[in-house]
């Protein structure tokens, strides 16, 4: 039956169980890659020569303000990270690595050199590009340190190589700054000598200017004209409002609308020298009137003398107030003259005004232009003396901070760091190959993986044989016969076989059965399982006949030291030899054993045409109880499937971590095809952690190897009283 998709799927991915199997069953892969790890880092190492390092260190910047608060002239801003990156390429600069190369006379040496003559432009060239690439350049984090590292061979040149590189660098920048300083200084005495000059012809403009345009005092002549500008349009104003109030009188006296006493009011009536003298007069006699009404009686002479005076004084005042008019219009008359005349002199301030005005605006753009010439001029005049004052008082850009030091001890090879880095890789990659294994492995690993994958019970769980440490177990292991041999090792999964044969036992439908074990291809363990699987009924006293059908490749009779020229089952199916002639003893109680026989050219034809099925009813008739059946592969020849009829239950042995999934479903599918019915399956050499749960196994439960006494012959026949009955 084919597996689920989820199943299927399931297994291609690997979990730590399967991992750690993996490691154990292939424990010697990472172990092999990491010893080759070993001798291969060990052998790099003694290949390399020693490389010896040297640094020197420098700092860069100024921790403090600069001198008198002048800015540097020249000198680089190392806040920045562009500004250190740059500083960090100057010092690769081949004028730098040209100052160490002359200064340590490199091209002396046949390393720098490139086999160019001493002192030619190649042998330099050569020489800069192996200095560059010695040196290595590093800003420490967060600080202002900047390392400059050196590798080589030789201890000594690589310390001098990194102290010149520092001091070659200072130089350099030094060198890069007088000549910024003097270049600075230079163009701006030629600027301050041009500026000069240029504010000299401006001074000659202005002067030309004021002289032909008489405007050497424009600005107090502006002055005076906006004064007197604002006065004589103050004075229009009052006029005309003057001129406008006589203007309004003059109409009403022309109506007559007005009384005497509003007449008396105008300013203009009341300021008349005829009016305002006969008002006096009038005043006069009106407070002599008063004194001489306290003495006298209106009747008296002197009152009515005085009171015709006023009356007199009072017709004056009605005969000039008669000619108002007259009054009003010369009075109207003399301002608007007035007003007129005030506007033409106030015409004539305003085109003096705009005059110069117009003379102002040429006379500032000149005046500007001579003001922005001289701040420009004194400008350049204070840097020139800033920058002569700074020079050499600022600190340097960069300076040294510590010379290298003649290194003692090499710093590569590392030896641990190498072989501890290739052996541990060697080992890493044995743990992938593994994973890559079991990945890969589509073979049945579990219990689990067996019921989920072929979807068939699993009847038997046969653990990998534990080895034989003590030197008594092995000494008896060389000196046992092939019998015994068997026995002990039945003894090591004894228990597995008990288990199974308590199974098959409830799985019975008969006192007398026959058990058939087949497997899918070769080394699956389907000997072994059928030995042992004997073994064990054998021990339960039922007299077990072991057969082995499997007339391509027998084992059995090697397993318990039968010689393969004994007659068995093939002889027996050629009527060659009787049931009880092929039949021989195992050397274990109640347990025979029928091996494969003479070799036949076609074992197929032989086990599907000379009637096979007999056998079973030939051993029953024996006295045999069980009847154990090893078989032929299914998958490579189709010998078993033959011996369908004959089985009362077929076991299909699997081993485990091996047998692909899809070589143990073809084996299934042929069984399915010709109707044998598959019984259950038997997991060979299962892990201990693979089985699914656990079981628990003591040395107690098992003798000692050797122990029993009552080993019989292996060569003597076990049967019961009668005999067997030729085929």
């Amino acid at each position: 039956m084919a597996p689920s998709a989820d199943a299927e799927a399931g297994s291609s991915f690997l979990n730590p169980v399967q991992l750690m199997d993996g490691v154990r069953r292939h424990f010697w892969i990472p172990l092999t890659l990491s010893l080759f790890g070993l001798i291969l880092g060990y052998s790099y190492f003694k290949r390399q020569k020693p490389v010896y390092e040297a640094t020197s260190v420098a700092q860069f910047g100024s921790e403090q303000s600069s001198l008198l608060g002048i800015d540097s002239v020249g000198s680089p801003s190392l806040g920045d990270e562009k500004s250190v990156n740059t500083l960090i390429q100057a010092a690769k600069s081949r004028e730098v690595l040209g100052r160490v190369v002359k200064e340590l006379n490199l091209t002396q040496r046949a390393p720098f050199s490139g086999g160019h003559p001493a002192g030619s432009r190649e042998a330099t060239e050569s020489a800069i590009g192996v200095v560059g690439s010695m040196v290595r350049i590093s800003l420490r984090k967060d600080t202002r340190l900047i390392d400059f590292t050196v590798q080589g061979s030789e201890p000594g040149l690589v310390s001098s190589v990194s102290s010149q590189t520092v001091l070659s660098l200072v130089s350099e920048l030094e060198n890069q700054k007088s000549k910024t300083l003097q270049g600075a200084i230079q163009s701006l005495v030629g600027e301050g000598q041009r500026l000069q000059e240029k504010l000299k012809q401006s001074e000659i403009a202005m002067h030309d200017y004021k002289k032909s345009n008489q405007a050497i005092s424009l600005d107090e002549r502006k002055d005076l004209v906006l004064t007197k500008l604002k006065e004589l349009g103050a004075e229009v104003n009052r006029q005309s409002t003057e001129r406008l109030t006589l203007e309004t009188h003059l109409q009403a006296c022309k109506e007559g609308t007005l009384p005497r006493d509003q007449l008396l009011n105008l300013p203009t009536i009341a300021n008349h020298p005829k009016v305002s003298g006969i008002l006096s007069q009038i005043g006069v006699q009106k407070g002599a009137l008063a004194v001489l009404a306290e003495r006298y009686k209106p009747k008296h002479p002197k009152y009515e003398a005085a009171q015709a005076v006023i009356n007199n004084q009072e017709q004056q005042l009605e005969a000039v107030l008669g000619d108002a008019v007259g009054l009003l219009q010369s009075s109207f008359d003399n301002a608007l003259e007035l007003e007129t005349k005030l506007k033409e002199q106030l015409k004539r301030q305003e085109s003096e005004a705009l005059d110069l005005e117009q003379l102002a605006v040429q006379y500032n753009v000149l005046k500007r232009e001579m003001e922005s010439d001289q701040a420009v001029y004194e400008s350049v005049l204070t840097r020139i003396k800033q920058v002569d004052v700074s020079k050499g008082m600022e600190t340097p850009p960069i300076w040294v901070h510590q010379l290298a030091m003649v290194p003692t001890e090499p710093v590569s090879p590392n030896a641990q760091k190498l072989v501890g880095s290739s052996t541990a890789g060697g080992f890493i990659l044995g743990l992938a190959i593994i994973g890559l294994i079991v990945v890969q492995d589509r073979s049945i690993r579990t219990v689990d993986d067996a019921r989920d994958k072929l979807r068939v019970p699993v009847l038997g769980m046969v653990s990998n044989l534990r080895p034989q440490n003590s030197a008594k177990q092995q000494q008896a292991l060389k000196d046992a016969t092939p019998g015994q041999l068997s026995l002990h090792v039945h003894r090591e999964v004894a228990e597995c076989f008990r288990e199974f044969r308590t199974i098959i036992t409830r799985m019975a439908r008969s006192q007398k059965t026959c058990h058939m074990v087949v497997s899918a291809v070769p080394d699956e363990g389907k000997t072994f399982v059928s030995t042992h699987l004997g073994i064990t009924l054998a021990s339960q006293g039922l007299r077990t006949l072991l057969i082995d059908m499997d007339l391509r490749r027998s084992q059995l009779a090697a397993t318990f030291g039968i010689s393969n020229d004994r007659k068995g089952v093939s002889d027996l199916l050629l009527d060659e030899a009787s049931f009880r002639e092929v039949c021989f003893g195992t050397g274990v109680a109640n347990l025979a054993l029928m091996p494969s026989g003479s070799r036949v050219s076609n074992p197929a034809e032989l086990l599907a045409t000379c009637g096979v099925e007999r056998l079973k009813e030939m051993a029953f008739e024996a006295g045999f109880d069980r009847i154990v059946i090893d078989t032929a592969p299914l998958v490579p020849v189709n010998d078993t499937l033959v011996l369908g009829d004959m089985a009362d239950s077929t076991f299909l042995v699997v081993r485990c971590n091996r047998t692909p999934q899809a070589i143990v479903q073809e084996a299934i599918r042929k069984l399915q095809q010709t109707g044998i019915p598959l019984t259950g399956l038997v997991l060979n050499r299962l892990a201990h952690r693979s089985r699914g749960y656990d079981y628990y196994y003591h040395k107690s439960y098992y003798r000692t190897a050797f122990e029993e006494s009552d080993i019989p012959d292996h060569n003597t026949r076990v049967f019961p009283a009668q005999d067997a009955t030729r085929v």
